[in-house]
């Protein structure tokens, strides 16, 4: 509904900005309110201001607001490439929480006008020492450029590892990006790894079990989609692939029975 990828949705979950619910077979059910945000964060990036940024910016300003005011209350516009908050005749940085001041002066236009920066106490690191991006920093830049360079994205997920070896999400991108490229054993170790920090994950395990059917190893595969099913009865992709092969092992019955639940998950969509 709003373009927004896979990936970057993950981010933002990550990030803390959404709240979705819980259906009774374990999807996320996202709110009005969440869909609304995410069309803001959407705008923003669109504004030019690099996704990571945006999330980072309503991150901070999420654990700023006492939680009975959401997000979507706010009036948020891209100034340069920082995210700024319009309250009243105030306007302040999201992501650092510095003031910004209209000095008077000989300017008619007051879009003209230069602007001071109020620091808040908090937003200065103390003996001006620059804070390195933290691993979850790192993954969003990966998640950001995954589509436009899966390279730098690579590079960000290596880098994520190598600092955090249980970020299971790092390991579920990477092994995606290697499986594009054509590795497909280091692209099905790091599933298993990702499942290995967390064992329910349906996005490992329907990717595991194409990997597997990649490499022609259709019983695994088909346990690999079993268990997406399971963690996610509501999976038409598993379902789907999980019909192919029953139907390629003669199991005509269980192909059927699966392609129907594809017929009607699709239908409900």
């Amino acid at each position: 509904m709003i373009g927004v990828s896979s990936g970057r949705l993950r981010a933002y979950l990550r990030a803390g900005v959404l709240s979705p619910e819980h259906g009774q077979r374990g999807e996320l059910r996202f709110s009005f309110q969440d869909l609304l945000l995410l069309r803001k964060a959407e705008e923003l990036v669109r504004q030019r201001i690099p996704p990571h940024r945006v999330r980072m910016a309503l991150k901070k300003l999420r654990a700023r607001l006492p939680d009975t005011r959401p997000l979507t209350g706010m009036q948020l516009q891209a100034e340069g490439s920082s995210v700024v908050v319009h309250e009243g005749n105030t306007r302040w940085q999201a992501e650092s929480g510095q003031v910004l001041l209209a000095f008077n002066g000989p300017f008619t236009d007051p879009e003209s006008a230069p602007m001071a920066m109020l620091p808040s106490r908090s937003a200065v690191p103390s003996g001006g020492d620059v804070v390195p991006p933290s691993t979850d920093e790192i993954y969003e830049i990966g998640c950001d450029v995954d589509e436009a360079d899966p390279e730098q994205a690579e590079a960000s997920y290596r880098q994520v590892l190598m600092q955090a070896p249980e970020h299971a999400d790092a390991h579920i991108n990477l092994g995606r990006i290697l499986h594009e490229r054509g590795d497909l054993p280091a692209a099905e170790a790091h599933y298993r790894q990702a499942l290995a920090i967390r064992s329910h994950d349906p996005t490992a395990l329907f990717n595991l079990g194409v990997v597997l059917e990649d490499q022609g190893r259709n019983d695994a595969a088909l346990e690999a989609y079993a268990s997406a099913i399971t963690v996610d009865g509501r999976n038409a992709d598993a379902h789907y692939n999980a019909a192919r092969l029953y139907d390629l092992a003669g199991d005509y019955g269980a192909a059927l029975r699966h392609l129907r639940i594809c017929r009607d998950l699709s239908r409900a969509r």
